[in-house]
């Protein structure tokens, strides 16, 4: 049987399979052990991806496992059609922490890809499960208040992937012209699975971004204050100046529909922050993301 050796550690798809099971994966999980085998064995042939890997095959939490099979659907789609990323790259030298992909685009531009997986609130999978406890079906809805608290929740969980509580920048140190910074998104899950371009465009520029039916009273990442907003949206955008001032654009990722829970396939919506980086550039750099993940 072919073998992954990983730093004392092997991955073949038994392994692959226990580690399913010890993720808390179910039957619909493991019969796409197969499918997944074939993107890790694709990955593996590259390389580049042992720590990847490695961190599948010691994977004992559903959140941690989901989060690295993310990463494995992304790099698989980028490196399946010959577009070669880098894993796990540091900027600085200096600091600790590492940015999860580095795609070296024909065009010269080093593209920093920094991913996150947005599982579905607590409250709303509990609701599930109480009323499918009652029953075979269950019913959830969302108003615009809701919605607009599941913005912010995404807007922050970005933040959190460049700066700390207090505003101090933990990843995208790099000040070098050719330097692209994103933050990516798995937001499949989010509002009920009804997360679309309107709310893509909300969480980075806000109500202005979108047209009146679509508004939440959401103030964007990327978006600029202005002298007559109120007191707190000034402080909303000194809380988000580093990030205005760092990152390039956000990823937002969908899982295509009807495709698997492991195995599956990416789609995307980009949205860029233009006071960072130009129209051409952002074609350029649109068209080579695209060739590996589709736009939705």
């Amino acid at each position: 049987m072919f073998l992954i050796f990983l730093n004392g550690h092997h991955l073949n798809k038994q392994t692959l399979i226990d580690t399913i099971g010890r993720s808390g994966g179910k039957q619909n999980a493991l019969d796409e052990a197969d499918a997944l085998w074939v993107k890790l064995n694709c990955l593996q042939q590259t390389n580049r991806y042992g720590l990847l890997l490695s961190q599948l095959a010691k994977a004992n939490d559903k959140s941690n496992f989901l989060a690295l099979v993310l990463e494995a659907n992304f790099a698989y789609q980028f490196e399946s059609q010959g577009l070669e990323l880098a894993y796990e790259v540091k900027q600085d030298a200096q600091e600790k922490s590492s940015i999860d992909f580095l795609r070296m685009t024909p065009d010269g531009d080093s593209v920093y890809f920094e991913l996150r997986l947005l599982q579905q609130t607590k409250s709303i999978t509990d609701s599930i499960s109480a009323q499918l406890q009652k029953c075979k079906m269950y019913r959830v809805a969302m108003d615009g208040q809701d919605e607009q608290g599941e913005i912010v929740r995404i807007q922050n969980t970005i933040l959190s992937k460049v700066q700390d509580k207090n505003g101090n920048p933990t990843k995208f140190f790099s000040n070098a012209a050719n330097a692209v910074n994103i933050v990516v998104v798995d937001t499949t899950s989010s509002i009920l699975g009804t997360f679309d371009f309107h709310d893509c465009m909300l969480a980075t520029h806000g109500d202005p971004g979108v047209k009146e039916i679509f508004r939440r009273q959401v103030f964007g990442l990327f978006q600029e204050d202005k002298p007559e907003y109120p007191k707190y949206i000034h402080e909303l955008a000194a809380k988000y100046s580093h990030i205005r001032s760092s990152l390039h654009g956000v990823l937002f990722l969908f899982k295509k529909r009807d495709t698997g829970i492991l195995a599956y396939q990416l789609e995307q919506y980009m949205m860029w922050n233009s006071a960072l980086i130009d129209e051409a550039r952002t074609r350029r750099i649109f068209a080579d993301v695209t060739s590996a993940i589709p736009a939705r």
